[in-house]
């Protein structure tokens, strides 16, 4: 048996029976205390290469194959629970924090002269949500540990910029979940060109009331749920993860054209026609007023492109 199946083979069997097995008894892997084992793979790797005997080829071949289920299964556990730890309330934007952990609040106010606004976000890692909107240009709380943003605003010919990044690209990992955390509330009136860097992040966005003309979000292992709307004739998205889990809600009145560049993931694409192997459209793409063009390229991933009527 060649080596490159009994990696993959080790590698798909090894990740299932993490699955089925957390599934079935509920169990942790820290991910800090495995992320630091992925050079072993590297090694593992050139041994493989170097070495002329095949059993010995076929037993380093497995092992890399077990050692990267691992990593990509802690990644996700470590992601994948984040946003459902309660540690924002949505109702009164309240946020609740322990003695470890420090908060910033920005507040921009909002200039009729603002007829198109980009905001710039850039963090390390963390849980990360825009929800509501504001009469201020942006409201935006953060809360974690050991680490500091900071907000520049550049403004002219009726545009603003809006640079929101953490100062320390450190963060704060406890027990598998990230501790460094971000909430926006943005105005509505503006046109937006939205740009996203962020790492092991988990992020929900949603962005139905906004005029979203431009949106880019890059991410490493991350969990990511964005609701996109139809106040922009034309919106162009671009997401780029490593691995993560991606949902995507759309309008269904909403024409849509997706391009997927993705690797080794899972797609579901309900409602969309496929046109070629990466491109999918929506039945209504041309006669439909507003239109959106998804472009996703993604590593191991789970991607999902739900139509709403919404």
């Amino acid at each position: 048996m060649k080596t490159k199946h009994i990696f993959w083979g080790t590698l798909f069997i090894s990740i299932g029976i993490l699955v089925l097995l957390n599934n079935l008894i509920g169990f942790t892997i820290y991910w800090d205390e495995i992320w630091r084992f992925w050079p072993v793979v590297l090694v593992l790797w050139g041994v493989t290469i170097l070495v002329k005997d095949q059993f010995f080829k076929g037993i380093l071949s497995g092992a890399s194959g077990i050692i990267l289920a691992l990593i990509i299964f802690t990644t996700f556990q470590s992601t994948a629970g984040i946003l459902s730890d309660n540690y924002w309330n949505s109702n009164d934007f309240y946020i609740s924090m322990d003695s470890s952990e420090n908060m910033q609040q920005f507040t921009e106010p909002y200039n009729t002269d603002y007829k198109n606004a980009y905001l710039h976000f850039a963090s390390g890692a963390g849980s990360f949500s825009i929800v509501n909107s504001t009469n201020e240009l942006i409201e935006a709380t953060t809360a974690g540990a050991d680490y500091d943003f900071s907000l520049d605003k550049d403004s002219g010919d009726n545009k603003v910029s809006i640079d929101l990044s953490m100062e320390d690209h450190r963060f704060n990992f406890y027990h598998g979940k990230l501790k460094n955390k971000a909430r926006f509330s943005l105005n509505t009136n503006p046109q937006w060109d939205m740009d996203f860097d962020i790492g092991a992040a988990s992020a929900d966005f949603d962005l139905t009331e906004y005029k979203v003309e431009k949106l880019k979000i890059e991410m490493g292992a991350a969990s990511l749920k964005l609701r996109l709307g139809m106040k922009s004739d034309v919106s162009n998205v671009k997401i780029s993860g490593g691995a993560s889990a991606i949902h995507v809600y759309v309008p269904s009145r909403a024409g849509c054209d997706i391009i997927s560049d993705i690797n080794l993931s899972s797609r579901h694409f309900r409602g969309f026609g496929k046109l070629s192997r990466n491109h999918y459209q929506s039945d209504n793409f041309d006669s439909a007023a507003k239109k959106i063009y998804l472009n996703i390229d993604a590593g191991v991933s789970s991607i999902t492109v739900t139509r709403t009527d919404n």
